[in-house]
């Protein structure tokens, strides 16, 4: 008798864990309720058909340029519409039009920062205190 039952604890153990682990596939995951914080060395966002839409991500420094952070949002057609990038030297934001013949770049570099813009027939101009 002692043998079965031995058997029959442990078969009741096993459904146990059994049925944990099943409710644990069954049930919604719950979020943490506090503010969490992503970390990585990188993110990006795609959409339903596994495009890039948007990323952030750390550029190695290379070739005498400094590591520089840069975030990119990308439409459907696949060229990054909008970037904002950071480093130690320079910062600049860019925005490009659906031709990507007309642009605006707005750039700090060092102690001189200008604003120059392009248009779609070659026009340019460039601001500069």
């Amino acid at each position: 008798m002692g043998r079965e039952a031995l058997l029959g604890a442990l078969t009741a153990v096993n459904l146990v864990l059994l049925a944990g682990i099943g409710l644990t596939q069954i049930l919604p995951a719950k979020a943490q309720d506090g503010a969490g914080i992503l970390r990585g060395s990188g993110l990006e966002i795609v959409d339903r058909e596994g495009r890039l839409r948007s990323s952030i991500s750390i550029q190695p420094a290379a070739a005498g340029k400094a590591e520089t952070v840069l975030f990119r949002l990308i439409p459907e057609n696949g060229q990054p519409s909008v970037k904002i990038s950071a480093s130690v030297a320079s910062a600049g934001l860019s925005f490009v039009g659906g031709d990507d013949k007309s642009y605006i770049i707005l750039e700090a570099a060092g102690s001189e920062s200008q604003l120059k813009m392009v248009e779609p027939d070659g026009r340019e101009k460039v601001f500069a205190p």
